[in-house]
């Protein structure tokens, strides 16, 4: 019996069938060992991967092509060395190429210049000073080969070879990404338009930092950064954007205490069209009745949980469903999709992200459209942006609300000449950080450059992207679809596998 087994024909198949593939695994896995033993002994390796091409875009063309066609100024871009020096190293190569690439588009309008600062450091030594777009005065610099120079006129800018490019975690030996594009696009509107309007960020509230690329962002947007104490400095004339970033004192009113009052210096700025006060809060901002009966008057209400001790909490949006974390609360903020909210957002491309937002609501007194705004007299509250249908608000560590809740919004008030002026709040002082303003895939950075274009500002270099050289992260996929496509790939195979198998097993049978 056991004989007749050994030599059967499907026992002696079933053998060989098993050696084979023993036999192919090992011999797979022994050349794996011995090629790479090899590759890393004598360096076979090939980068597939090219020179990236960061070629300018015909964007950053259309909004050239813009403020050129608005005035007669002509424009220098100069380097401080040779031409085969700015070819030999890759991160000088890049911006001389991207700055060459835009000087043949307006050849008439723009130009290179090439100096070797070595052999002839007079050629460009009356630029030894620039604006610093963190404080924004005027500082000594040093130039270097790396320089870049931008002149028009008697205005000139000097930047850095560093400002041209995104680090790794702010470690300048760590590319990450190239915003040569967007960078040189900004330097050559300053030049045609060097009287900038002021943006006057509030430093007498206890703000918190006001991240570096926040400044440059409004460095980038065409404003002159400011910085005001309400109680003590006047606003610049010339100044049509107040920003107050994660307040922890609250405004002063006329009262026994103080004979200065904030909020009416706002209103008084406010009564003057054009004029906007852009106001960031976070989940963690204090409670400020004077601020927020501010916020309230022009329709936005802070929203607060208080519990049988009397003690209030503000809200925390949690959105499992559009959250790119497991704790639910760094979301993508749903736009505004009917009225004129809707065209206030409209045509950006990217999700807009708030990480640890309040809650904002319309403050009572003012009435419902329903069409996204509110109204009270001659203001009105669009909610731009809001948490989707499964957001939940949290307060001290509990669930206490699923109404919608607001992330961004923007009141509109109708002035006596018939235009407008404006208050907008976002519920999340991380949207304005680095982590989100300097990224290729979140909106952010264009929806605030958006926001400045609706609100009257002319020229901001929208959507010119900074360009990531390479990047292995996904970094838009939220949890709820990470848990969607972890089933499909966990029980789609099985499944399929299951199934050629019943089919098989049902075959042999009838077989």
């Amino acid at each position: 019996m056991k004989k007749g087994f050994i030599r059967s024909k499907k026992a002696r198949y079933g053998g060989m069938t098993v050696l084979l593939t023993v036999l192919l695994i090992t011999a797979v896995v022994l050349f794996n060992v011995l090629f790479t033993t090899l590759a890393e002994r004598y360096t076979w390796y090939a980068d597939m991967r090219g020179e990236t091409d960061f070629s300018v875009t015909d964007r950053c063309y259309t909004l050239l092509d813009a403020v050129l066609g608005q005035n007669d100024a002509d424009v220098r871009i100069l380097f401080c060395d040779t031409p085969v020096n700015l070819q030999e190293e890759v991160t000088s190569r890049y911006v001389y190429d991207t700055a060459s690439e835009i000087a043949g588009r307006f050849p008439d309008r723009i130009r290179i210049e090439c100096h070797n600062i070595w052999l002839n450091p007079d050629s460009v030594r009356q630029y030894t000073s620039t604006l610093n777009p963190e404080t924004g005065e005027q500082m000594d610099v040093a130039l270097k080969s790396t320089s870049v120079i931008i002149v028009s006129g008697d205005y000139y800018r000097v930047y850095d070879l560093t400002e041209f490019y995104v680090f790794e975690n702010g470690d300048t030996s760590q590319l990450w990404a190239y915003n040569g594009e967007k960078k040189l696009a900004a330097g050559i509107l300053h030049a045609v338009e060097p009287d900038q309007p002021a943006v006057c960020l509030t430093n007498n509230h206890g703000e918190a930092f006001y991240d570096y690329e926040l400044l440059y962002l409004l460095d980038d947007a065409g404003y002159r950064i400011h910085y005001v104490d309400l109680l003590k400095d006047p606003i610049p004339e010339d100044c049509n954007l107040i920003v107050c970033f994660n307040p922890n004192q609250d405004l002063t009113v006329s009262d026994g205490v103080s004979s200065t009052s904030e909020t009416d210096i706002l209103e008084d700025f406010l009564s003057e069209s054009g004029n906007t006060f852009l106001v960031f809060l976070s989940n963690g901002t204090p409670q400020m009745s004077n601020l927020e009966g501010f916020l309230a008057s022009w329709g936005v209400e802070t929203c607060y949980y208080t519990n049988s001790s009397g003690n209030t909490f503000r809200y925390m949006v949690q959105d499992n469903s559009q959250s790119l974390t497991s704790d639910g609360y760094t979301i993508f903020g749903q736009a505004a999709a009917t009225g004129h909210g809707a065209e206030l957002v409209g045509g950006l491309t990217r999700g807009t992200v708030f990480k640890n937002a309040t809650a904002l609501r319309y403050a009572n007194g003012y009435t419902n459209n329903g069409d996204g705004s509110y109204t009270s007299g001659s203001r009105t509250m669009y909610t731009l942006f809001a948490g989707g249908p499964g957001a939940v608000s949290w307060a001290n560590g509990n669930p206490v609300d699923n109404a919608e809740a607001g992330l961004m919004t923007l009141t509109e008030q109708t002035n006596a000449d018939g235009a407008a002026s404006y208050v907008a709040v976002c519920a999340s002082t991380d949207f304005a950080t680095e982590d989100f303003l300097q990224s290729a895939v979140y909106g952010n950075t264009d929806t605030l450059l958006h926001l400045f274009g609706q609100l009257g500002k002319e020229n901001v270099p929208e959507g010119l992207t900074i360009q990531p050289f390479e990047s292995t992260d996904i970094s838009t996929i939220t949890t709820a679809q990470m848990l969607r496509w972890t089933l499909t790939l966990a029980i789609v195979p099985a499944v399929a596998v299951t199934l050629a198998g019943i089919v098989v097993l049902i075959r042999r049978r009838r077989a």
